[in-house]
């Protein structure tokens, strides 16, 4: 679900989701846009102003989203694109680095979201599917250790936690 909608969204077990992060402004979107068409040219694709279409409208939204939910939305703006052509394109701006598969929905469904520079977590409610994102930094220091002892140096990792918030306990009891 994109930044605009979530903004003050009540969720199902009563809690009101904090503001997001505002859409990236001009400036990041060229840098996108550049950063586009430079792995397109190196990877001999070509460049078209509907994938530059596709891929703007992913951008703005932000994260969190599944396939099904990118093409509705690129459908919703621009009928005339078709599924195919918005899947084809997910996997470029994965290939790109503008978009990664963040993780999987506990229906199996592969949650996309842009790139952060800065390393989160996601804890995921299994009673209402909200995405919350966090950063711990002895989490992070535990697994770099972890990997050390099994002879490992820590390249990356996915931390996903899914479980039941305690609002709705909280609320009733």
């Amino acid at each position: 679900m994109g930044s605009k909608e979530k903004k003050g969204r009540v969720l199902p077990c009563g809690r009101t989701l904090p503001p997001e992060a505002p859409p990236p402004n001009e400036e990041q979107m060229q840098a996108w846009h550049s950063s586009l068409r430079d792995y397109l040219t190196r990877e001999g694709l070509k460049y078209t102003e509907q994938r530059w279409t596709i891929a703007r409208l992913i951008l703005e939204t932000g994260g969190h989203l599944d396939a099904q939910d990118i093409v509705a939305r690129v459908k919703a703006e621009h009928p005339g694109i078709g599924a195919a052509t918005v899947y084809r394109n997910i996997k470029v701006l994965c290939d790109a680095k503008l978009l990664e598969d963040s993780h999987r929905s506990p229906d199996g469904r592969v949650l996309y979201e842009l790139p952060d520079e800065h390393h989160h977590d996601h804890i995921v409610c299994t009673d209402c599917g909200e995405i919350f994102e966090f950063h711990d930094d002895e989490i992070e220091d535990l697994q770099v250790k972890i990997a050390q002892n099994f002879g490992f140096k820590l390249e990356g990792h996915r931390h996903l936690i899914q479980g039941r918030c305690n609002y709705l306990k909280k609320k009733s009891g």
